[in-house]
């Protein structure tokens, strides 16, 4: 391997604290950029399809809450735990951002799990699994929740070091 390219690997694993697991995925997600199958329909689409068995697996391996039927209270709980079960990155914030609608802070600088910067796809869009991935799980939980677009149209926004993902929440 090249020399510039293994440093450059090096210290994205190192200051993310990527595992091995974590770069499979995010290798096998820039390899679907690589063969031009992968943008965030894609994303969307497998994250969608995963968030149900994922969750069972979660639940069985005993890293889920209760739900304890306060969705604002089981949304953050939910969400804390999967960051915590998955590494998805070393902070989490969880916002009211209105009437019904919660904003979700995660991975970001920090993500482990990022096609485009653990992956080194070149793609110039995104490819994020985790809006739609986080609306499944929160449904399994018995959260009725559904990703939502900010003001500039994309399930995913980057600021202050977080990638932010919108969420409706009940009705």
């Amino acid at each position: 391997m090249g020399g510039d390219l293994s440093r450059r690997i090096r210290a994205v694993a190192e200051a993310r604290g990527v595992t091995p697991c974590q770069a499979l995925f995010a290798v096998f997600l820039a390899s679907l950029a690589e063969a031009r199958m992968l943008n965030q329909a894609t994303a969307n689409f497998l994250a969608k399809t995963a968030a149900p068995r994922l969750y069972d697996y979660l639940d069985a391996m005993g890293l889920l809450p209760e739900p304890g039927g306060d969705a604002e209270r089981d949304v953050e709980a939910l969400l804390r735990a999967v960051n915590e079960a998955l590494g998805v990155g070393p902070r989490l914030v969880v916002e009211k951002a209105g009437e019904g609608v919660v904003e979700v802070g995660l991975g970001g600088d920090g993500c482990r799990y990022c096609p485009k910067a653990v992956g080194l796809a070149e793609i110039p869009w995104t490819a994020c699994p985790f809006p739609r991935l986080l609306e499944g799980l929160l449904r399994r939980h018995g959260v009725e929740a559904r990703a939502v677009p900010h003001e500039g149209g994309g399930l995913v926004e980057k600021r202050e070091g977080l990638c932010w993902i919108r969420l409706r929440v009940g009705s």
